[in-house]
């Protein structure tokens, strides 16, 4: 039964993912993150009464206020800003957040940690959540090191990052083929302008069921990808609100208000 209370994050059982899926073109696969243990972990208070004042019949609405029930969402101003662009920081921080209140083994929230990234201050406000997705072995920087947190997110690297936490799976056919897969089987027609770094991701999250074809929840049946995109607020909560192993975040609120 979950609290009123955030559980506290105090470990993390992710199983080999590819480095590639936040930027680094020259990393194949990753490394299995390790379980981490920590008897002082990061706990936050819910909050249950943020009432948004702009989503009202917008897409997601339902998504959008379930996140912010779970104290995934935050405001001080009472507008969620649902069709402004998210920043890189900001959906990992979400990601987490999510991820945590949906799976029984969370990611570990580190503290008085040093920065995996030059351009990642300790100062930043979504450093903790960024930091706990490098620890756990599923986000690299681009090939410069960096990480970024501040560039707008795009639609491809934030459906490679979802599906990675959904499956281990990856469609390792040749850049080629993956590139006729997306683009003739599945008809995208603008597959070329994908980076060829989330091929494999965007080709699983595309032809595997086990991926949670998180691109049709969040765009529908469109067969133009868009893949340099920014994301929406309202479409990162929707992609969100759940998860393959995890459920969704209607299934975490009922659980937690047993």
């Amino acid at each position: 039964m979950y609290s009123k209370i955030q559980f506290a994050v105090n470990a993390v059982s992710l199983t080999a993912v590819a480095l590639v899926c936040l930027g680094n073109s020259n990393s194949s696969s990753a490394q299995s993150p390790r379980l981490h243990l920590t008897a002082d972990s990061t706990i936050s208070q819910l909050n249950s009464s943020t009432s948004f004042t702009d989503i009202a019949g917008f897409p997601g609405e339902t998504e959008i206020r379930q996140l912010a029930e779970l104290g995934v969402l935050e405001t001080t101003s009472g507008q969620f800003k649902p069709q402004a662009s998210i920043t890189r920081g900001q959906f990992v921080s979400w990601l987490v957040k999510t991820y945590n209140q949906l799976h029984k083994k969370p990611i570990t929230i580190p503290q008085n940690t040093r920065s995996a990234f030059p351009d990642l201050a300790s100062s930043h406000p979504h450093f903790n959540f960024i930091q706990a997705a490098y620890n756990a072995g599923f986000l690299a920087g681009f090939d410069d090191g960096n990480f970024r947190p501040d560039d707008i997110l795009t639609r491809e690297q934030m459906i490679a990052l979802k599906t990675t936490l959904d499956s281990t799976g990856r469609d390792n056919r040749s850049p080629a083929a993956l590139r006729n897969f997306i683009g003739k089987t599945k008809g995208f027609s603008d597959v070329e302008q994908i980076s060829e770094r989330y091929l494999s991701h965007i080709a699983f999250d595309l032809g595997n069921a086990a991926s949670g074809r998180n691109f049709a929840r969040v765009y529908g049946t469109t067969r133009i990808y868009a893949p340099q995109k920014a994301v929406t607020r309202a479409e990162a909560a929707v992609l969100l609100s759940r998860f393959r192993k995890g459920g969704t975040v209607e299934q975490a609120l009922k659980r937690r208000n047993r």
